[in-house]
């Protein structure tokens, strides 16, 4: 396990198997809200970046809708938020909720950023490459994940590696 905090999806898990208390959780689930409203208020504070944000962000999930379908790319993302190491996972944990708009999980130029570079799906197999950088670090790191459907037809990961 990294030292990363838990997703929400994760502590709802870790919650539902009793490795942590109600108290616990209430108090993670605080500290993911407050990161929200920290974003909303930089948003409001400087609505002209945060609209340029916007459109990069639907722009990027406009391109993958071209190619995939969105209930796809919602599963890839939803995927990729079960990784306790993977840093935007804590971004993705909602993935699966269709009322929330898919631009809404990409983070073009906002710190951490997220962005999917390839997306190739095959019946059994999708393979996707992932931009993602922490706060502090000068670059941000390519990842290639494989991710694999298992017999009740969720896709889990199947092996990843630094490109």
């Amino acid at each position: 396990m990294s030292d990363l905090p838990p997703s929400p999806r994760q502590l709802f898990h870790l919650l539902d198997t009793g490795r942590i208390t109600q108290e616990q959780f209430r108090e993670s689930m605080a500290q993911h809200a407050r990161e929200v409203i920290v974003e909303m208020e930089e948003d409001h504070l400087n609505p002209a970046v945060a609209f340029i944000e916007q459109m990069l962000c639907r722009r990027a999930a406009a391109k993958l809708l071209k190619q995939h379908e969105e209930t796809l790319i919602r599963e890839v993302l939803l995927a990729l938020s079960d990784l306790s190491d993977f840093p935007p996972g804590r971004w993705l944990w909602n993935a699966g909720h269709p009322h929330i708009p898919l631009h809404a999980f990409f983070r073009s130029k906002r710190d951490p950023v997220f962005r999917i570079s390839t997306l190739q799906a095959d019946p059994q197999v999708v393979t996707v490459v992932v931009e993602y950088g922490l706060r502090g670090q000068p670059q941000t790191q390519k990842e290639e994940f494989r991710l694999r459907r298992d017999r009740r037809n969720q896709l889990g990961l199947e092996r990843r590696r630094l490109v």
